[in-house]
């Protein structure tokens, strides 16, 4: 007998014994097992509390669940007729930036409501704010006690929000990861576990796990959240990598939660928009000097600047030459994108698009492999799924790539995109059996419903939220993005002083300061003392040499808020700038009493008494600005030029404020 077959019958006991315990293990009721090896949280409340109102048993959202959820309830006791579907995920499933009324959800429900009158339709939003999918997972862990018949899932694009390390795990065999997930599909897997649990103890489990579980908070605490921000990102391949198989099983943990629990679950490939946002953060990958930094950026700088003249075919080459110096830089990439896209090549910007995304160090939209994921998971499980990007490209026609038109921001659909998502997951549910009304026989009635449904929404509340969403696109150093949010908000707002605000701020990035300036004199029209906007005018008004009327911007500003640093600042930069010397002086010495480190008031005060013919004071000055920053070359450089010459007469220009 050949050594295959003598392996082959001696391995055949052991597949009939292993059988056998399955098939025990489930006639026992021994479920699957849907634990994290890669997490752990903190204990936390339920997101669901019961409640008594009108005295009828109610689930609510937990009052201190709101910050993160909607809230939305359910019946304690599920009706016969009830039909309880599950919409789980992150912001995208919650309505952001607006609430649950123009989520997806909602419209599923309208939609189901309509065409099934006589069925209870439960359609509850479970979207959690920043939720990645091992939050989604765990929630859905707890929701499978209610007696769930559906669990639509749209995940995928906060994978990288919240710190982990994965410690040992990342440095596993492959092998020894695909036979685990392998084994964790058997319930002789969860019965070993559970005995390990119960006779090792918790801290043994702890113990085992400690090197390679990461502990998280109950509730999300993200990384732009610190204090560092997008420093918080750097590009770390390996890290991606145990991300991606992370978020593998947990898409594979889900269907098995939904089977435990009796419920079907309905996939939702994510989608983001790829023409219309700008990457979060870019890291070099080539360029090494200080030097070849500075160059590329120059070079990075010209070529946006081109774009936004609408130079194309200039602003093609010159992304192109800084893709071809460093072809992982994001911006470079996107940027590269937009020009080709600007020029009808829409493959090739696609292409470009699809790079920007992947190579950014801060991912906030899910990478390519993640919607490939999705869909492999759910056709390995024969499991239904709707492919978000396909239905837009779809859509959007032939010639272009999805973006504003059907995204407010970097992944948040815009009202009619949520409509477009829950017309497809109703005729998903027609295609299952849920409903016997083909969507397609009642368009008339749908349609109007969701005219209906549009009339009722609040246009200012609407305008609000994009507003704020603009204001946070424009913290983030996006620019761009934050002013497409700000004109739909004046769309809808009419004057909106901050909206005029961010636009102004991407007017200066773009370095259109007569832009910039129309914008802030809008923004003062309508709030007059705002401090900040008449500092950002007079630096505009400076761009153009009209240093009076910014001189006269500034001192308004102060007489507001005597304690404005930045104008204090401007205004004696702006008074140097016009020869008043004397009066500098005493502008730069108050802001030095004000912040006796500063070391840009010291750097132009220096220049200040050099244009008076005072070079001992100003090499005084600059000691003292050595003293605190060693390593200023500038000033290095100029104090050893005076300690040579007894006098100047080229005072030097300074240093302005942004």
């Amino acid at each position: 007998m050949s050594p295959i077959k003598k392996l082959t019958f001696s391995l055949v006991p052991l597949l009939v014994l292993f059988g056998a315990l399955e098939a025990g293990l489930w006639m026992a009721g021994r479920e699957l097992d849907t634990s994290d090896p890669y997490v752990g949280f903190e204990a936390g409340i339920p997101l669901f509390v019961e409640v008594e109102e009108n005295g009828v048993g109610m689930m609510r959202t937990a009052s201190n669940k709101r910050r993160f959820f909607n809230d939305q309830a359910f019946p304690v006791e599920k009706r016969a007729d009830a039909r309880r579907i599950f919409c789980m995920g992150g912001s995208t499933t919650y309505g952001r930036p607006y609430r649950d009324v123009t989520s997806f959800c909602a419209w599923v429900r309208a939609s189901l409501e309509t065409l099934a009158p006589e069925t209870d339709w439960e359609v509850i939003n479970a979207g959690g704010i920043s939720y990645a999918s091992y939050r989604v997972a765990a929630l859905m862990e707890e929701l499978a006690a209610f007696e769930p018949d559906l669990f639509i899932v749209y995940t995928g694009h906060n994978e990288f929000l919240e710190e982990r390390t994965y410690g040992s795990l990342r440095d596993r065999p492959a092998w020894l990861q695909r036979t685990e997930f392998v084994l964790r599909h058997t319930r002789s897997w969860g019965a070993m576990k559970s005995m390990v649990d119960r006779f090792a103890g918790r801290k043994a489990e702890a113990s085992r796990s400690g090197s390679g579980k990461d502990e998280l908070a109950a509730e999300v605490e993200t990384r732009l959240e610190s204090s560092v921000g997008l420093d918080a990102y750097h590009r770390d391949d390996g890290l991606t990598e145990a991300i991606l198989r992370h978020f593998r099983f947990n898409l594979d943990r889900m269907a098995t939660i939904a089977r435990n629990a009796g419920a079907g679950i309905l996939y939702v490939v994510p989608a983001d928009n790829l023409r219309d946002c700008s990457p979060f953060k870019s890291e070099f990958s080539r360029l090494a000097s200080a030097d070849e930094i500075a160059a590329f950026e120059k070079l990075l700088q010209e070529a946006n600047d081109a774009l936004y003249r609408n130079e194309i075919d200039a602003a093609r080459r010159l992304f192109e030459r800084a893709v071809g110096l460093d072809p992982r830089h994001a911006h470079a990439r996107y940027g590269l994108g937009r020009a080709l896209a600007a020029s009808g090549d829409t493959e090739a910007a696609r292409r470009e698009f699809v790079a920007a995304r992947d190579e950014d160090v801060c991912p906030l939209r899910a990478l390519s492999a993640i919607p490939e994921i999705v869909r492999e998971v759910a056709a390995s499980r024969g499991l239904p799924s709707i492919d978000f990007p396909r239905l837009l490209a779809q859509a959007s026609g032939r010639g272009t790539v999805p973006g504003a038109d059907w995204f407010l921001d970097h992944v948040h659909p815009t009202i009619a995109g949520h409509r477009l998502l829950a017309r497809h997951i109703v005729h998903s549910l027609h295609r299952l059996g849920w409903i016997s009304a083909d969507p397609e026989s009642f368009r008339a009635e749908l349609d109007e419903m969701e005219r209906e449904r549009l009339a009722r929404l609040d246009p200012l509340e609407h305008g609000l939220a994009l507003r704020n969403l603009a204001k946070v696109l424009s913290w983030a150093g996006k620019s761009e993005d934050a002013a497409r949010a700000a004109r739909q908000a004046l769309e809808m707002l009419g004057d909106d002083e901050d909206s005029f605000f961010v636009l102004a701020e991407y007017a200066a990035s773009r370095h259109d300061p007569e832009a910039a300036i129309g914008f802030l004199r809008e923004a003062l029209r309508m709030d007059p003392d705002w401090v900040k906007a008449r500092n950002n005018l007079g630096v505009q008004l400076m761009q153009l040499g009209r240093t009076e009327e910014a001189l006269a911007e500034y001192e308004a500003a102060l007489r507001i808020d005597p304690h404005h640093a930045a104008s204090r600042f401007n205004r004696a930069n702006a008074l140097k700038r016009l020869h008043r010397f004397e009066e500098s002086i005493a502008a730069y010495e108050a802001c030095l009493e004000a912040d006796p480190q500063d070391v840009d008031s010291l750097y132009n005060l220096a220049g200040a008494f050099e244009a008076i013919d005072r070079p001992d004071r100003a090499l005084h000055i600059l000691d003292r600005l050595l003293e605190i920053d060693p390593d200023d070359p500038e000033a290095r450089e100029w104090a050893e030029t005076l300690r040579t010459r007894a006098s100047s007469t080229n005072p030097r220009s300074g240093r302005e404020s942004a």
